[in-house]
């Protein structure tokens, strides 16, 4: 079972049927709707309700900001990419993160991801932060929602390079804006961690590389605000793309 803290986590979790069980402290029982949410879903689900106290699970607690709340859910299903593939056709936004280290950063990055609409995010099976307790919570769900695979990055690239998939690099060294690249279409987004950005491997392995221009001192942004910015100018092209064809 993997704990996940956190009321939006816990309830997220609850609405996917992915809990086992959940503690709640005495302490936090009348405290706000969303307990009072979660405890009518866990009836309505079948799910064990356990009290305890805030010292109890503070012993317990993993990121130490449980909120009153940890529940246990089931470990995520594997989906292999050849089935994301499949399920998602040609429009398919996959992510591949280059040794992202800061769980606070991976979370973020799944929160958005499932906010875009975001098929699966892919990381390396080494160098990479795990997904933690930490991860789950600052994700608010995401991470229970998207697909997340511990895969090779080289050879995952260019299997989605033979399924006809573009790769594009968020990288400062990129020679194009992000918004002035078509980011509509099949496409694999490849964003480096907080050190190192993108491998020069990688970034050879791209079809493009496209930057966020930097108008201040500051030479680069935090890779899960960099992930965001860039998703959401494809939504805004697939949003802009689709009331022209209406």
């Amino acid at each position: 079972m993997i704990p996940i803290e956190g009321r939006n986590s816990v309830y997220e979790s609850l609405k996917d049927n992915q809990v086992l069980r959940v503690m709640i402290a005495q302490e936090v029982v009348d405290m706000g709707q969303l307990i009072r949410k979660i405890i009518d879903l866990s009836g309505e689900k079948g799910v064990t309700i356990e009290s305890t106290t805030l010292a109890e699970l503070d012993k317990i607690s993993a990121t130490g900001h449980h909120q009153g709340i940890i529940a246990y859910v089931k470990p995520p299903k594997g989906r292999p990419l050849e089935r994301i593939l499949m399920d998602a056709g040609r429009n398919i936004c996959v992510l591949l993160l280059d040794q992202v280290q800061d769980p606070h950063n991976l979370g973020a990055i799944l929160r958005t991801a499932e906010s875009a609409g975001i098929d699966g995010v892919i990381i390396p099976k080494r160098g990479s932060v795990n997904v933690t307790p930490a991860v789950h919570r600052v994700s608010m769900g995401g991470s229970i929602y998207v697909p997340i695979l511990k895969k090779n990055l080289y050879s995952t690239l260019k299997l989605l390079r033979e399924e006809g998939i573009r790769v594009i690099g968020v990288d400062p060294s990129g020679s194009k804006e992000y918004f002035s690249e078509n980011l509509v279409g099949a496409i694999a987004f490849v964003l480096g961690g907080e050190d190192e950005g993108i491998s020069t491997t990688l970034l050879g392995k791209c079809d493009s590389i496209v930057y966020i221009p930097m108008l201040g001192k500051l030479k680069s942004l935090n890779v899960s605000v960099a992930t965001a910015i860039v998703l959401y100018e494809r939504v805004r092209q697939k949003l802009h793309q689709n009331s022209h064809q209406k």
